[in-house]
């Protein structure tokens, strides 16, 4: 197809642009509900009062005059749920709406004691989705599922302060760490690399389908000591909750993949199930753009099965099953590239939910996985700047079966106990080698045949947990202190780590807080994780961040949400670090002549960070967010093959980005359409130039290799993007369709993903320079540029 992003943008607008224009029916054949919301006791007007219309994505929030009014409603009958902190939940049935009339509600509140469960005291926390008030969420459903990106929850939060990541990978790296310090959880399970096609970037996109989840919380640093074993950030989701009588089936369809979702009750509502399913359509799509060197495929399967035994005893099963695989095949007359790589991500559960009385609560889960990677390829090369043979063959399983069990005890009103504990048998299997001839130069300039190979062999084992206790209390009157303590073990890297952990809020009032938190965040190797790609046989041990977070929240009057946190993050008993040094996601780094190797003896991130949040659930909302960040690391030594300027000493860690700005403003002028309009901007990250030296062989074949400048002595380009989302949704007999038209990148930015030298122009031709030597050619590789993606759902 010659004009793919031309084809798609036609089939979007005749989905969007059917006959009716896009105000048409409204404001005749609906109504709305409007009034005033006071403090019982004192009449005073409550601001920020969260109205929602149960069932809908439909709601409001009150102004700094108490007043609220939901538009656009379908002529009928509506239950409102008003929530506000510090107040009691109340409920209003029967409100009736009719068309072209506003219906008349006024709502006093009545005030109540929080519990010391549903206090925030941890800074840095942002809920997404989740049944807690819009005005105190920071992403509601809504907006999930009408932004860009939408699909994917991973990449959703990539807007939110201190949260880094790039166009091609769903992983995200949190206040300077790494992206594998973030902890996964899917209730209550940990999830150990849970992305779809690791070769891009280290995965497109999460295995987990967001229509399955209901709420996530993301806790960027200074988290409670429940979570450990990672150093940065938790991304904790909780699947959908089934109501009585529920049934909901979804049906989607869109360039990234077919999606069937379905939920329902069954044995008198004691019972729930919930099951969802995607079939990657990726390869499809690359056949349609003419794109035949790489075949991506991908699928999973999640189910969930919840049944009460009793009114106290709530028992759930899980299942979760991913798989991957690429295939890549580049062959020409001067060389070949075979990369074929496979993976695979086996998940099974099951909670027992035990509650004893209304202050004391168990979970109890009982968990086993299989996760399996299979790297294989080959390649050989004679080119002007690459003379090569490789092969490699990375086959590894890892498997383990646990038990945790955690207790939650309201003692009293100011009193909050939390322990548990999470014990597991680990396996893994490895059966790794590679072998690699190259012409190489060396540090002395000289041209050298270079050989080397590395065959491993081993099936670690052993058990890994931990045990945790935390008790949170009001030591005056509205300020909550937190303490923890944390003991983290691992038979396989010999880690006994102990991890206090101390945090804070204060209440100036009902719509301010304060937070403050200190702790230790240890991170123990993976048993599946061992470098073997760099000959590495034996594990480290842990690493260490030490956080400092400090955070302010503020609801206005006006309903502009405001949270402004600053953090300091000091990183010891740092591991050696492999990188190659032109591209970062490089799939088979092992084929690379431009390999480090980083000693490291501490880094250091800090920050502020700032949100602001509009929305009061009329037609505009907005939020933006700013970043202002550092991260360095202390480099002791480099050691390399390659020929490089070395330079040690205090240097921007390899993802640094000084400034991140996130904006988005919607549109929803009724409720078939909603209108996302996205903007982001990143400072480039740290990059090592390089330069070729010819040389002539004894054949007089010419051959270049290259000689690398400063190390990380420059940075890209910076980075920015604009994107427009339209979500237009289709009543229809037999439920809801729903379209979305997803343009990336609409004035077609040059976002540079790695920079790149050649030697030869676009006709593949060497050109001499004025000096007796050739020309070098600047290029690389780019994220994306004007991209459309469109998709439909049938929900029923």
């Amino acid at each position: 197809m010659k004009h793919p992003i031309k084809f798609i943008l036609t089939v979007g607008l005749v989905l969007f642009f059917p006959v009716n224009n896009l105000m048409a029916q409204q404001s005749t054949q609906t109504g709305s509900i409007e009034g005033t919301i006071l403090d019982r006791d004192s009449e005073v007007p409550l601001a920020g009062v969260n109205i929602q219309v149960k069932g809908t994505t439909l709601g409001a929030a009150s102004d700094e005059s108490g007043k609220y009014v939901i538009k656009n409603l379908e002529p009928g009958t509506y239950i409102l749920v008003f929530t506000f902190i510090g107040f009691t939940e109340k409920t209003e049935n029967n409100v009736i709406v009719q068309a072209g009339e506003a219906t008349k509600l006024n709502i006093a509140l009545d005030e109540e004691l929080l519990s010391l469960s549903e206090i925030v005291v941890t800074p840095g926390s942002f809920s997404i989705m989740g049944d807690m008030p819009v005005s105190r969420q920071t992403l509601s459903s809504e907006d999930i599922k009408n932004i860009s990106f939408s699909e994917d929850i991973t990449r959703a939060v990539s807007r939110l302060p201190g949260v880094s990541s790039n166009d091609f990978s769903s992983k995200f790296t949190v206040r300077g760490g790494e992206d594998d310090e973030v902890l996964m959880i899917l209730d209550g399970m940990e999830l150990y690399d849970p992305f779809h096609q690791r070769d891009f970037a280290g995965g497109l996109f999460s295995i987990v389908d967001v229509e399955a989840i209901s709420g996530v919380d993301l806790l960027t640093g200074g988290f409670s000591a429940e979570y450990g074993d990672r150093q940065s950030a938790v991304f904790n989701m909780q699947t959908k909750q089934i109501q009585d009588n529920q049934r909901h089936t979804s049906i989607g369809l869109s360039i990234m993949a077919a999606r069937l979702y379905t939920d329902g009750t069954f044995a008198d509502n004691k019972g729930s199930y919930l099951f969802t399913g995607r079939q990657g359509l990726l390869d499809q799509a690359f056949k349609l753009i003419d794109e035949t060197e790489r075949t991506p495929r991908f699928y999973d399967l999640m189910g969930k099965v919840q049944y009460k035994l009793t009114d106290k005893q709530h028992l759930s099963f899980y299942v979760l099953h991913a798989g991957d695989e690429t295939k890549i095949r580049d062959v020409s007359p001067e060389a070949f590239d075979r990369h074929d790589t496979s993976y695979k991500n086996s998940y099974a559960w099951l909670t027992l939910k035990s509650f004893y009385n209304p202050k004391l609560y168990s979970r109890t889960l009982l968990s086993t996985g299989l996760i399996t990677h299979d790297r294989n390829g080959a390649m050989q090369k004679y080119e002007f700047t690459d003379k090569l043979t490789f092969s490699v063959k990375d086959k590894r399983t890892y498997s383990f079966f646990g038990v945790k069990q955690d207790w939650n005890w309201e003692a009293s009103n100011r009193f909050f106990l939390k322990g548990g504990f999470d014990i597991r048998q680990l396996e893994a299997d490895y059966d790794y080698s590679y072998s690699i001839e190259e012409k190489r130069l060396d540090l002395d300039y000289n041209l050298f045949d270079y050989q080397n190979g590395f065959d491993f062999q081993s099936k670690p084992s052993g058990q890994q947990g931990s045990a945790y206790f935390s008790s949170r209390f009001m030591a005056f009157q509205n300020l909550f202190l937190e303490t923890g303590l944390r003991y983290d073990f691992a038979i396989h890297t010999k880690d006994k780590l102990w991890s206090p952990r101390v945090s804070a809020a204060y209440s100036f009032s009902k719509n301010t807080f304060l937070r403050a938190a200190w702790g230790h965040y240890y991170q123990t190797q993976f048993m599946n994780n061992l470098d073997i790609n760099h000959n590495v046989t034996e594990f480290d041990k842990a690493e260490l961040s030490e956080h400092y977070v400090l955070g302010l929240e503020h609801l206005f009057a006006n309903g502009i949400s405001l949270r402004l946190d600053g953090y300091y993050k000091d990183i010891s008993r740092l591991s050696p670090t492999y990188e190659n040094l032109r591209d970062l996601w490089e799939l088979f780094p092992e084929s690379r002549n431009d390999e480090v190797r980083l000693d490291i003896s501490g880094a250091e991130a800090k920050g502020i960070e700032l949100f602001l949040k509009y929305d009061t659930g009329k037609e505009i909302s907005w939020w933006f967010s700013y970043a202002l960040a550092n991260a360095e690391e202390n480099i002791t030594n480099i050691e390399s093959n390659a020929l490089l300027i070395k330079q040690t000493g205090s240097l921007p860690r390899a993802n640094n980005q000084l400034h991140t700005i996130y904006g988005d403003i919607n549109y929803r002028p009724n409720k078939k359409w909603y209108f996302n309009l996205s903007w982001q901007y990143n400072s480039g990250w740290p990059l090592t130039k390089y330069t070729f030296i010819a040389d002539t062989l004894n054949n007089d074949d010419l051959h270049f290799s290259p000689a690398h400048n400063e190390f990380r002595g420059t940075k890209r380009p910076d980075f920015h993007r604009m994107d427009i989302r339209i979500n237009r949704n289709f009543e229809i007999g037999l439920g809801k369709i729903s379209t979305y038209l997803h343009v990336i990148n609409i004035y077609n930015r040059k976002n540079m993903r790695k920079w790149d030298l050649d030697v030869v122009n676009a006709k593949e031709e060497l050109v001499p320079d004025d000096k007796g030597g050739y020309k070098l050619f600047e290029g690389g590789g780019y994220f994306f540029g004007t991209t459309p993606v469109i998709g439909v759902s049938w929900e029923f």
